[in-house]
């Protein structure tokens, strides 16, 4: 998975229909300490191998344990969480 082309770990996305009927997301990445990645565009696979993508900006850095070298990163979907076309090749 990359967030901005920056190489990241897994994430957990959640996504889900607001009172108006948009569609919403957001993910949560543990990420080294002082990333400095505050927007960009999150792409990455599923476990059934479907690729997504969408723009995201940080909300939070959620501090770990004392002594720690990771941060729990929340980031918020700014627009649609959409599946990428894979070409053939690389399916």
């Amino acid at each position: 998975m990359t967030i901005g082309g920056a190489p990241c770990g897994s994430a957990t996305i959640d996504a889900w229909e607001d009172d108006q009927g948009q569609s919403q997301w957001s993910a949560r990445v543990l990420m080294k300490l002082g990333h400095g990645i505050t927007d960009g565009v999150l792409i990455g696979s599923t476990r059934d191998r479907r690729e997504l993508s969408g723009p995201v900006q940080v909300a939070d850095d959620l501090q770990g344990p004392r002594g720690a070298r990771t941060v729990l990163v929340a980031f918020h979907g700014l627009g649609p969480l959409e599946e990428r076309v894979i070409p053939a090749e690389k399916a």
